[in-house]
């Protein structure tokens, strides 16, 4: 038996997560074969590089039957959490996934000689023949290039669209590098923890997107850019106090405070979503960004 990918699809009125894989099973032995059950392990990578990571099992219950030397299309489902998705995006780079899946298929034939000492007996069937029961490892392999999965960026677009991802942006976000200052660097650490958290954790991610903001003054503050324990920003820029800019950023830094506690959030951390934490976190790197750049033109 080998299987072959068809597809890549998402069920139509289902509220989770979920990608499913089309996939044709080819019987190319002496007898039919009834397939009871069908899971496997799934791996996922992309076109750009070789590395790969397993992002789960994928699962089908739906018995199947295959004549002899004859074919039958059946689906296996993986269902993804947020972080699967940022996964796939991050190794796709931009690019096409790939995917590869190993198959485990429970299945019964009737055999007179069973080929080897996986099969096992359970009862007679047609014909005085004996009916033996195994579990056959298959690669799902893909017909244009034998292995493993390719999934075109259109294609993979069109999934994420379903899945509610509908208006996908790349946002390229400049790194900070050469800080020397340690107040900087703890404001990146708590950054880059904030991230982390926000999988598990909404309330805790905010919390220590509130400490990076401290980091981040502490930070200004040691450059000469604080006064009155207030970031001036009007130093930061070269600009004027009553400057829209200066008022603008004054805006943006009193509301990261505010966004990062807590209970300013509709009935606390229970109703905090996503998308809340997610702009915090990017808004506070980019703000430090913003200010690391230009209190260097500022310094004599």
């Amino acid at each position: 038996m080998f299987a072959e990918f068809v597809r890549l699809g998402v069920p139509k009125d289902y509220e989770g997560l979920r990608l499913v894989f089309e996939v044709r099973l080819f019987n190319q032995g002496q007898g039919d074969i009834f397939i009871w059950d069908i899971d496997g392990e799934v791996f996922v990578g992309g076109d750009k590089s070789p590395r790969k990571v397993y992002l789960g099992r994928a699962r089908s219950l739906t018995p199947l039957e295959i004549k002899q030397k004859t074919e039958a299309q059946t689906s296996v489902y993986l269902d993804l959490r947020h972080e699967d998705l940022e996964v796939i995006e991050r190794l796709r780079d931009g690019g096409k996934p790939r995917f590869e899946i190993k198959l485990s298929i429970l299945l019964t034939m009737c055999l007179q000689n069973p080929p080897d000492s996986s099969w096992m007996f359970i009862g007679p069937c047609g014909q005085s023949q004996p009916r033996y029961l195994t579990r056959y490892t298959v690669v799902v392999r893909d017909s244009r290039s034998n292995s493993p999965i390719e999934v075109d960026r259109d294609m993979w677009l069109d999934v994420l669209s379903k899945l509610g991802f509908k208006y996908v942006r790349v946002i390229e976000v400049p790194a900070i590098t050469g800080v020397v200052n340690e107040h900087a660097k703890a404001a990146i650490k708590y950054l880059d923890d904030a991230w982390k958290q926000m999988k598990t954790d909404y309330e805790n991610a905010l919390n220590t997107a509130r400490n990076a903001l401290e980091e981040l003054k502490s930070y200004a503050k040691d450059l000469g850019f604080v006064d009155n324990d207030k970031i001036n920003f009007a130093k930061i820029y070269g600009a004027s106090p009553d400057s829209g800019l200066v008022r603008g950023m004054d805006n943006i830094l009193r509301g990261l405070w505010d966004l990062c506690n807590v209970g300013s959030h509709t009935g606390g951390s229970r109703f905090i979503k996503r998308a809340d934490v997610e702009f915090v976190i990017t808004t506070i790197y980019m703000l430090m960004k913003s200010m690391q750049e230009n209190m260097k033109i500022q310094q004599p």
